[in-house]
């Protein structure tokens, strides 16, 4: 046999055992997600006679419970207001900010992005006395745009950076080019430098709604009133009230799980593209 074929037999017998270990960790991965749909969709007594066993009968009860009696529709909604708006003026905050920082003649702009490394480093915990004491006297505790200047200010450092990284790539040719073709700053900027750094500004979103989405701290003590929660904190108080019916928090689980889950599905391809292009950044 020749080196050649030798090389190429190796090298299939190595990936064998890195494809057996990567189906086992999806397979990790996948259980609880399998579990937590099947026991979504069955009754407490039938989870409570075989929990781990296959469901006898499936039901919508509760999902039509929670929707119905404990207000997690409307917590649903008012979390996909807040996530969005907040997403969406904080990524193009921090578009402007990351391309500022990148291509333009900014001072101090190596220290303005350490100073944004060290703000990420800071726990959330540190900051709720403080947030809570300034957004009281702004009148914004239990309001919508109290949280969600909470969730832009937070997430602005991380996001800022990022996308300077990202438009760091952009070649400073094609800038120059849109210029001489007499492009402005705005021109130039979402037409060019927006279309190359795709990847990064989707990649900044999709981790961005993931975080703001997934959040419970600040929507918890900021939004004390039932008809404002946002759906984090209303699952909570369900599975403190009622967590021996385990099928009922399954099922706001699976609802509180199911965007993200539609998210990455949709956007993995980008979100990979983007950690790809910041990682050799």
């Amino acid at each position: 046999m020749s080196a050649t074929g030798t090389s190429a037999t190796l090298a299939r017998r190595g990936r064998r055992p890195i494809f057996v270990l990567l189906v086992v960790i999806a397979l990790t991965v996948m259980y609880p997600i399998v579990f937590l749909g099947l026991s979504a969709f069955r009754s407490n007594v039938d989870y409570l006679r075989d929990p781990f066993g296959l469901p006898t009968e499936f039901t919508l009860q509760n999902f039509v419970a929670l929707w119905t009696q404990y207000g997690v529709g409307q917590a649903a909604v008012n979390s996909l207001f807040v996530v969005l708006v907040a997403m969406t003026i904080q990524v193009t905050l921090a578009t402007f900010a990351g391309y500022a920082l990148a291509k333009l003649p900014v001072p101090g702009a190596k220290y303005i992005r350490a100073s944004f490394v060290s703000v990420m480093l800071i726990p959330g915990q540190v900051l709720i006395i403080p947030i809570y004491l300034l957004l009281s006297r702004l009148n914004l505790v239990g309001e919508f745009p109290g949280v969600m200047l909470v969730y832009i200010a937070t997430g602005l450092p991380f996001a800022t950076f990022f996308l300077s990284l990202t438009f760091r790539a952009v070649p400073n040719e094609l800038l120059e080019a849109a210029r001489i073709d007499g492009a402005g700053f705005f021109r130039t900027l979402f037409s060019v430098a927006v279309p190359v750094g795709g990847s990064g500004i989707a990649t900044v979103a999709v981790l961005q709604f993931l975080a703001m989405w997934n959040e419970l701290l600040f929507a918890f003590i900021l939004m004390p009133d039932n008809d404002r929660r946002l759906l984090t904190p209303a699952l909570a108080a369900i599975g403190d009230r009622y967590l021996t019916d385990q099928p009922l928090v399954s099922a706001g689980l699976l609802l509180t799980a199911l965007p993200p889950i539609l998210l990455l599905v949709f956007a993995s391809r980008y979100v990979m593209q983007g950690l790809a292009a910041g990682a050799i950044r």
